[in-house]
């Protein structure tokens, strides 16, 4: 008969060579979410759509924001992210060109790059899939809409956009002169001024309508662009429209006053969760080369209770959409909160 130390000793022994036999759990999967600007409600909404995602998936998510906003940030946290040995950087492009290198490092160094809200450029960056928020003419068609429901197909307006580097918008401004060409002719954009941030959209605003007393709507391409245009446009004296992208936060007292009559908008929580389900279900391998559709199971507590829902995303020359634009009205306004 063994002494009882032999005897544990060897039970020790069966008890690490069995944990040996033993299949290791997979590695938790690490996502990066990198977005233009830090503080932007619009992306921080983005961030806890990732985050739900995230924790669905039982991946750890992590979230980087620029603080000045430039595209040197984007490429110095893409750099770090890389370091970090993220396995998926899920990125909005402050500017397509300048951040492909970056990317494409990211991409040598075996992390799945998906961007979102807005393209980076496809051959130079090596980024995997695009998820966007909407097609560009949909976004058009909504906002030369929205005018004419509030100024009228006659209107004469002008446009507060950001800085020449936002491709996106150059889109939707693209989008809007074709629609209007088609549908109403006779309304007019009769300046477009870009802006850096929201104070500086306040007061474009002004010198915009100053310059042009006969302007009666104002097109504005971001929500923070949106809210400084439309308290520029209250605080005159002349009964003037103000349509433009929008977050229902920021815009709830503009569109309750009038002064915002519709916006567009999508839901950023959604395009931040559909971001981070491309991604994870990319490293897992679930999402090929040659996928068409991504199938995404989400499950969520109503009453106490479990629900899972199942649906599906087609995917298009590498993109995924995440739908239509919603046009939001004061009669819908509050059924947001974000």
């Amino acid at each position: 008969m063994l002494p009882r130390s032999y005897a544990v000793s060897l039970l020790g022994l069966c008890a690490l060579l069995a944990a040996c036999e033993r299949p290791l759990p997979p590695p938790v999967t690490r996502v990066a979410m990198v977005v233009k600007a830090k503080g932007d409600a619009y992306f921080e909404a983005c961030a806890r759509g990732g985050r739900k995602a995230a924790k669905e998936l039982g991946a750890q998510f992590f979230y980087e924001a620029p603080v000045d906003g430039s595209v040197e940030e984007q490429i110095e946290a893409v750099d770090g992210l890389v370091t970090r040995r993220m396995d998926a950087i899920v990125i909005a492009p402050h500017e397509a060109k300048a951040l492909a290198p970056a990317l494409k490092r990211a991409r040598e160094n075996g992390v799945r790059v998906i961007t979102f809200d807005a393209d980076a450029d496809e051959k130079r960056s090596g980024r995997e899939w695009f998820v966007n928020p909407s097609n560009d003419e949909a976004v058009g068609r909504g906002l030369v809409e929205s005018m004419v429901s509030s100024a009228g197909a006659k209107a004469r307006t002008a446009i507060i956009a950001s800085t020449s580097a936002a491709a996106r918008q150059q889109q939707w401004i693209r989008a809007m002169r074709e629609h209007i060409s088609k549908v109403c002719p006779t309304m007019q954009i009769v300046e477009i001024r870009r802006c850096e941030d929201a104070n500086a959209a306040f007061a474009a605003t002004q010198e915009v309508l100053q310059k042009n007393p006969d302007v009666t709507g104002i097109f504005a391409l971001t929500p923070e662009l949106l809210a400084s245009a439309g308290a520029a446009v209250k605080a005159g004296s002349q009964k003037r429209f103000v349509t433009g992208l929008g977050l229902p936060d920021s815009a709830r007292g503009l569109v309750k006053a009038g002064v915002v009559p519709a916006f567009v908008m999508w839901n950023p929580e959604d395009l931040g969760y559909l971001a981070v389900q491309v991604a994870v279900q990319a490293v897992k391998g679930k999402l090929r080369d040659d996928s068409n559709e991504i199938v995404i199971t989400s499950t969520e507590l109503v009453n106490r209770v479990a629900r899972t829902k199942t649906f599906k995303k087609a995917i298009k020359n590498r993109e995924v959409l995440l739908g239509e634009p919603v046009i939001v009205t004061a009669a819908t306004v509050d059924e947001f909160d974000f």
